[in-house]
């Protein structure tokens, strides 16, 4: 039987609220991966068909290699929380993941509407209204069911940001999230006019110069400890000297990862805002990184999670020892 991601109550709750004729702004979680955008994106789509009033916003600039999806440039980094009464939170585990939970208290508060939809484990349904179900591989599968029972039509546009969110989140449909209803979600968005070659092509064959650049910088320091954690670090120095930008360290985990003789990678960078932000990786069946990283406050999936150090920054370490023959 074909799983059902999407909750018949929260359905109801949702058209009735979709009849109170919302101002919505629809909020991609900081560092924003495939996933997030393409679930945000879509649904500003979709519900636009509705005639509901839709803002995107972000924390953090939407990464190059995701700007071709449609509506990518309309993220705002800030708004005003009175020009609206619903705050829509896509793929945020946890509801500080905005990075707006500080600045804009309102948006977790009983003055706005919070809707909440979102495939992690950790998430605690903390919404009014809440489509989460972490059986899905990505929020971007769950959306595709969620505006298919709006009977809004799911348009190229709509089909190629949510198939962003399905290959970027399994890994290209290799990781072990991938389901049978995964490859069902992918035929349909691709029937629809999804273009997996276009995702391909803006993630993968758009590499600059600076980015290889500053990959071979990182790299150089990469380091391996005794139980196989392959580490990374990257200070805001390494890519501003480049002309790079954090978000051109997408990517360079992954291949990380790959190394037979990692168990798991670690990728640690400073962002402009003085914090430090490690992201982890791994692909071995018995290795379990959202673990490490929900003990220094962060979350995510088993294969690949991250967290966030405030204040902090980089300081290498380098330990020597005498060996006798």
């Amino acid at each position: 039987m074909h799983k059902q991601f999407i909750k018949t109550t929260e359905i109801e709750k949702l058209n009735r609220w979709i009849e109170s004729t919302p101002r919505v702004v629809i909020i991609a979680h900081s560092n924003p991966d495939g996933d997030t955008i393409g679930c945000s994106s879509a649904l500003a789509l979709g519900l636009r068909q509705l005639g509901v009033n839709v803002q995107l916003a972000c924390v953090d600039s939407v990464p190059k290699g995701f700007r071709f999806v449609s509506g990518a440039d309309e993220y705002v980094q800030d708004f005003d929380v009175k020009d609206f009464d619903t705050a829509w939170l896509c793929d945020c585990g946890d509801k500080v993941m905005t990075r707006f939970h500080d600045a804009k208290p309102e948006i977790l508060s009983d003055t706005m509407t919070t809707i909440n939809l979102d495939h992690h484990p950790t998430n605690d349904s903390f919404g009014d209204i809440n489509f989460v179900d972490p059986r899905a591989s990505s929020s971007c599968e769950m959306t595709l069911e969620l505006l298919q029972k709006l009977n809004i039509e799911i348009t190229p546009e709509i089909a190629t940001a949510l198939l962003l969110g399905l290959y970027t989140d399994t890994g290209g449909f290799q990781h072990q999230n991938t389901t049978p209803e995964t490859y069902q979600a992918a035929a349909t968005l691709v029937r629809a006019g999804g273009s997996i070659s276009k995702i391909a092509k803006n993630i993968f064959h758009s590499n600059e110069f600076r980015k290889f650049k500053l990959w071979g910088k990182v790299l150089k320091n990469l380091h391996l400890t005794k139980d196989g954690a392959a580490i990374i670090g990257a200070h805001v120095d390494d890519y501003q000297k480049l002309g790079a930008t954090r978000g051109d360290l997408n990517g360079v985990i992954d291949w990380v990862s790959s190394m037979p003789e990692a168990q798991y990678s670690v990728l640690l960078s400073e962002d402009e805002k003085g914090n430090v932000k490690a992201s982890l990786r791994t692909r071995k069946a018995d290795v379990d990184v959202k673990a490490l990283a929900e003990k220094f406050g962060g979350g995510g999936h088993v294969k690949a999670a991250g967290f966030t150090v405030r204040g902090g920054h980089l300081q290498k370490e380098v330990k020597w020892k005498i060996v006798t023959d």
